[in-house]
Formats: C-alpha cells, sequence, structure tokens
C-alpha cells in the first residue's frame, strides 16, 4: 500500500533545556497520518542533530528596545516637532497677512472698477483707531442715492492693525481716511500701511493718482 507523502512549509518554536528554538520545516516529507513519532524525531534534532533533520535556529537571545532606545527616539521625536511646529505657524501666520493684503486690494479694485461702470464716484475709507475699512458712495449731480446705505465694513483679524493712511498733504495716524475713485478710473492717491503684531511684518498698498490701480509692497517692521 502506497504511503501518501506531503510537502509542507512551516515555522513553529519550542521550548528545550530552558532555550527557545525555532522549528524551520521546509519541503519535508511526512508520512500520512502524521504520527507520534514524526514529531518525537523532529523535536531530538534540537538536542542531536542527524542527516534530513528540519533547519532548526536557536533564538535564545531574543532581546527588545532598550530603554536607553526609546528614550532617544522620543527625545528626537520632540526636537523635530520643536523645529517644525513654529515654522508651520508662521507660514500660516504668513497666508493669513497676505490673505488681508489681497482682500484690501480686491475692495479697492471693485471701488475704482464701479466708479467707471457707474460713473459714480467711489470712496474706501479706512478706520485706523478700529481697524477696519469700508465701502461707500459719493452722490454726484444730485443723485440722492448712496451706496453708503448699503455699506460694507470689513474688520480686520485681531493680530491685524492699520498703522497709518498716507495721502497727498498728510499721514494720518488715528481717526479715518479716505480714498476716492473717480468715474474716469483714476483717484485721489495714497496709501495703507498695514502691520502684522505678531510677526512684525507689514505690508503698504499704494494707489496711483493717474490709473487707480494698486501696488502691493510687504516688508519687515523694525523693531
Amino acid at each position: 500500500m502506497a504511503r501518501e507523502r506531503t510537502k509542507i512549509s512551516s515555522t513553529g518554536k519550542t521550548l528545550r533545556s530552558n532555550n527557545i528554538y525555532e522549528l524551520r520545516i521546509t519541503n519535508y516529507d511526512l508520512k500520512s497520518p502524521l504520527t507520534k513519532g514524526d514529531l518525537g524525531g523532529c523535536l531530538n534534532c534540537t538536542t542531536h542533530p542527524q542527516d534530513g533533520c528540519p533547519e532548526i535556529v536557536n533564538r535564545k537571545f531574543i532581546q527588545g528596545f532598550t530603554m536607553v532606545e526609546l528614550l532617544v527616539v522620543l527625545f528626537l521625536i520632540g526636537l523635530m516637532f520643536s523645529i517644525a511646529i513654529p515654522s508651520f505657524i508662521h507660514t500660516v501666520e504668513a497666508l493669513k497677512f497676505k490673505a488681508t493684503a489681497r482682500q484690501i486690494v480686491s475692495t479697492l479694485k471693485f471701488a475704482r472698477n464701479t466708479a467707471v461702470f457707474k460713473q459714480r464716484s467711489q470712496t474706501v475709507g479706512f478706520d485706523i483707531d478700529n481697524d477696519l475699512y469700508y465701502l461707500e458712495g459719493q452722490r454726484v449731480d444730485g443723485d440722492e442715492e448712496f451706496l453708503s446705505q448699503g455699506m460694507k465694513t470689513v474688520k480686520l483679524p485681531s493680530d491685524v492693525s492699520i498703522e497709518s493712511v498716507e495721502m497727498v498733504k498728510d499721514r494720518i495716524e488715528s481717526g479715518k481716511g479716505n480714498i476716492l475713485f473717480y468715474p474716469d478710473g483714476s483717484s485721489s492717491s495714497g496709501a495703507i500701511i498695514v502691520k502684522n503684531k505678531r510677526t512684525k511684518e507689514g505690508f503698504r498698498i499704494a494707489v496711483d493718482i493717474f490709473t487707480g490701480l494698486t501696488e502691493v509692497t510687504f516688508y519687515s517692521v523694525s523693531e
């Protein structure tokens, strides 16, 4: 009667004489069914190796991470966070500050385009004390309709403030200052100085007197 032979590939562990051994059986032919004597022969290989025995690897010295290694890893992780987080926060603050500049520029452009399209002067006002700006209309040729009735007011973020508004003849550092746009696209000229209280950075938005176009300049505020 022919015996059925089976090839198996397996891994197991056995404990003998207080030592841990790993038993690797690869392409090992076993009788079917597997008898107790077969297993006993395999286990005997751990102490008395013979020809045909499976490969046995001694795993006596299995070690994990030491406390010192774990502390070093935790220290490196903390160091990386201490460097990355301030840089990330500064990047977010810079992006928010630039977004504020783009918003003010968009309001100025909108006022100029509205003045040209409606042939009605438009004013962008800046309240330095309250750190806000607003868009309002001007009455022309007896027209009683005011855009200021639906005036749009924008409050700057808490960490951003209006430092001053530069007019043609003077510089306003408190109160209110206005920039006027005319139906032909020109303006009364001026510049708005805005600073970031946290990063000590600022930007200057200048409005051209002839074209009414804007130009933004970013800079670092000196202590």
